[in-house]
């Protein structure tokens, strides 16, 4: 098995798990890579999604490639890459992100791996989100390890109190952080 560079996804492939991940900047090689591939072959399966979300028309355009000639030897394990193409309109601007994602999955069906992303996305938005931006949870410079997991807990034990009882993070951080409350019994 080659090394891989992101121990996390290495983790998954020893486990005889699958993955489905996003590639982003910080592999420079596999990602210019990817761009290749997506301009120099043909899609094996795509799908465009339209619909209306949170007051917002978005569209998302999902292809397919299972051509891996291209990828750097130590990603061979890659079977399928993925683009997602998501436009949508918010306050009458047009925003556009796209996306590319590896997996091992030797599937090329766009419907049944946009699902798998969209699994990420809920992930994402719902938790890490909240960790890394209401918590500044990556700016925490604890460099002692039984320190840094005490804190993850007690970062946790706040997010499930808030979580239990509001709908939004976000609003619940603000409003204790800004008002003189006391503790529900």
């Amino acid at each position: 098995m080659p090394y891989i560079l992101k121990k996390t996804l290495q983790t998954i492939i020893d486990s005889q798990n699958h993955f489905l991940v996003k590639v982003k900047a910080n592999q420079p090689k596999l990602l210019k890579a990817i761009k290749n591939t997506v301009q120099a072959f043909v899609a094996v399966d795509e799908l465009l999604i339209k619909e209306t979300n949170r007051g917002r028309k978005e569209t998302r355009l999902i292809k397919v490639f299972n051509q891996k000639d291209l990828l750097p030897s130590k990603w061979k394990i890659v079977n399928t890459i993925i683009l997602v193409v998501r436009e949508f309109i918010r306050k009458d601007k047009i925003h556009q992100t796209i996306s590319f994602y590896i997996s091992d999955l030797e599937t090329t069906n766009a419907k049944l791996l946009l699902q798998g992303i969209r699994g990420h996305w809920y992930i994402e938005n719902k938790l890490h989100y909240t960790k890394d931006v209401i918590q500044k949870e990556d700016k925490t410079a604890t460099k002692n390890k039984i320190a840094a997991a005490n804190l993850a807990i007690f970062r946790n034990f706040c997010f499930n109190i808030l979580k239990a009882k509001n709908k939004s993070i976000k609003y619940a951080s603000e409003y204790f952080a800004n008002n003189n409350v006391k503790a529900p019994e």
